[in-house]
């Protein structure tokens, strides 16, 4: 149960495999290490993997006031130079494909590729009504983790997936027994964070390999979106999951394994 501290703040996170290249895992909102637990398992025979708990979820430490995906880009900075680690393949979805972004920006000479799942590069007013719609129904849900995941999940995955209630109600369940839960103004500030990211205009300065991938029937980040922002980052590759929505790590997770496996193998 590996925890660091970073200027007196505890952040736990997730180590897995020793191979010679790093591979970091960073997980999207309300999320934490457990939702990258089989990808890590996976890409440990060949990897060191590590998968960080940021702040606001799972077992790192709790925030007391607005911050951004460019502090959030800090802490995993901090923590990487901790563990000593010199460079490493980031890979995030959602929230943590925000932060990876801004890891990218602010610390260059720590990734050495990078993979953007499920994210985008800009807020939009139509973002940041679904961000608030989404708080709002953390509020009215409180502790009811079932009632929040009902309300969500037909925005968070594709149709394919309710094709199989129990994979559902697996993933309903995977929220309800979460040891660790994130309380309703842990997950507004990290929901507020994303909603604020910016990032146009700035991505040109990635000079490493990335990857973009984007699940065919994502309703929050469509395929529209994640092309405007592999346009944005030079050489980006961006690559269509079929038939799976925001969460393709778990509506399909031989998809997405492949298509990183093969990114990784091409990066060297």
């Amino acid at each position: 149960m590996p925890t660091i501290s970073l200027d007196d703040r505890e952040f736990y996170y997730e180590e897995a495999g020793e191979g010679p290249d790093v591979l970091v895992f960073l997980s999207g909102l309300g999320g934490d290490h457990r939702a990258f637990s089989l990808a890590q398992r996976h890409f440990a025979k060949a990897f060191r993997t590590l998968a960080l708990d940021s702040r606001d979820a799972g077992r790192s430490w709790r925030a007391e006031a607005p911050y951004t995906t460019a502090e959030m880009a800090d802490d995993v900075a901090a923590w990487l130079r901790a563990l000593g680690v010199d460079r490493a393949h980031v890979v995030g979805h959602s929230l943590g494909g925000l932060v990876a972004q801004e890891v990218a920006l602010r610390h260059p000479g720590l990734v050495r590729s990078l993979v953007l799942a499920s994210t985008h590069a800009e807020t939009t007013p139509w973002r940041r009504a679904v961000i608030e719609s989404w708080i709002q129904l953390r509020e009215m849900a409180g502790g009811d983790a079932v009632r929040f995941s009902n309300g969500t999940l037909p925005l968070l995955v594709g149709r394919a997936f309710y094709e199989h209630p129990e994979q559902v109600q697996g993933l309903i369940r995977f929220a309800e027994r979460n040891p660790w839960p994130q309380d309703v103004a842990a997950f507004s500030r990290q929901a507020r964070a994303a909603a604020d990211h910016e990032a146009r205009g700035r991505l040109g300065a990635v000079a490493v390999p990335c990857l973009v991938l984007v699940g065919e029937d994502d309703l929050v980040n469509p395929p529209a979106v994640a092309r405007g922002l592999a346009d944005e980052i030079p050489g980006a590759r961006l690559e269509v999951l079929p038939g799976v929505g925001h969460m393709p790590h778990i509506e399909n997770r031989a998809d997405f394994r492949d298509a990183l496996e093969r990114f990784l193998q091409a990066t060297g």
